[in-house]
């Protein structure tokens, strides 16, 4: 008789046990469910960030093209656009008052156009000639054109269109030496009132 009280005493008491267990339990999922739901509202209200793709897909601002009529007494040179995704008026990249980068090689990183992006006024545009830009500067002038950090326009072309416009904005070409090693001043920087870009040629104004 003892042995029976003593077991219904220790089924009855492993119950208690297993009930207080699953008590702490739900009440636990019942904390972490309305947590997780104040992390939501909170999320919701939390500033968003524009990856590189979203960038890319925005479409142009108009704010940053001109009318054509500022184009006209213009000089046409023989570069054209490095990408059409870089336009902002139709198939043109249209660039206001512009400081010029004239390149005798290619550009290979956005680390060769950080410092002169830093020589620049803010929201000032940048037109970089060179023969040739790798991807990933191509992408990071369209992603900072596009979200209005910086209007930057990429042109390609033969040394004597880039000495073309070197000779109209008064831009001395700077080498890829000379970018590796942040030797490119402000001096050899040139300026244009307008510059349109097309992927035929581009005009000069």
């Amino acid at each position: 008789m003892t042995s029976v009280w003593v077991g219904f005493f220790i089924i009855l008491g492993v119950g208690a046990v297993v009930l207080v267990v699953a008590a702490l339990a739900d009440r636990r999922t019942r904390r972490l469910g309305e947590g997780m739901a104040t992390t939501g509202a909170h999320d919701a209200s939390s500033p968003t960030y524009a990856t590189m793709t979203e960038l890319l897909r925005r479409s142009p601002s108009a704010s940053s093209a001109s009318s054509p009529e500022s184009l006209r007494g213009g000089t046409t040179v023989a570069l054209t656009l490095a990408a059409q995704s870089l336009a902002n008026d139709e198939r043109r990249c249209i660039a206001n008052d512009p400081r010029v980068l004239v390149c005798d090689d290619a550009v290979t990183t956005v680390r060769e156009l950080v410092p002169i992006w830093g020589r620049l006024e803010p929201g000032q545009a940048l037109t970089v000639a060179a023969p040739g830009f790798d991807p990933a500067v191509v992408d990071t002038a369209v992603a900072n054109s596009r979200a209005g950090t910086r209007l930057v326009q990429l042109l390609v072309g033969e040394a004597i269109g880039r000495a073309a416009l070197a000779a109209l904005t008064g831009a001395t070409p700077v080498t890829h030496a000379d970018l590796q090693a942040d030797a490119t001043t402000s001096t050899e920087l040139g300026h244009a009132k307008l510059i349109a870009a097309g992927p035929d040629a581009t005009e000069v104004a």
